[in-house]
């Protein structure tokens, strides 16, 4: 049997968890409990071969991170690089760097994979993953290349208004 324990205390990332392993067309045994400080989501399959159940967690949790974390970093990488931008040119930053982060990986390089291999690399070692904490302390080619992005959208900006 494999098994993954993610934790983390935001109730939302609980529920989107939840409910896309259980749309899954996997017979996995899936279940929520508080631990200690932290709400653990744990997945539990019998009948998949590991790396069968390494990439679909890989690919359910590589979804999370980019829908609950990956904006917050981008808009983070521009107020802390580029604060001499006013609001709105901030915004408009963070709009081209959606758009470019919508590319597929053959546009923009190696984004999705970049990330789903941290994630499976991360989760066939470790038989627990504090998702913050995965984000915090071991995302950090991930965290360089929304970087890289957003410089990329900083000067499509800047060209963009220096007409």
């Amino acid at each position: 049997m494999k098994s993954i324990c993610i934790k983390t205390n935001n109730q939302e990332i609980i529920e989107y968890l939840i409910s896309t392993f259980e749309k899954l067309p996997m017979n996995l045994c899936i279940s929520n409990y508080r631990f200690r400080k932290y709400d653990n989501v744990i997945i539990h399959d019998i009948q998949r071969d590991e790396k069968e159940f390494y990439d679909v967690i890989s690919i359910v949790l590589k979804s999370a991170i980019e829908r609950f974390f990956e904006s917050d970093l981008i808009k983070k990488c521009i107020k802390e690089n580029y604060f001499y931008l006013n609001e709105a040119e901030q915004e408009y930053v963070l709009k081209i760097s959606h758009q470019i982060m919508n590319l597929p990986d053959n546009k923009i390089g190696y984004k999705n994979r970049l990330l789903k291999e941290l994630i499976k690399r991360y989760v066939m070692e470790n038989k627990a993953m504090i998702l913050e904490g995965f984000m915090n302390f071991r995302a950090k080619e991930y965290k360089e290349l929304l970087d890289n992005i957003v410089e990329v959208s900083v000067v499509s900006y800047l060209e963009l208004t220096s007409f």
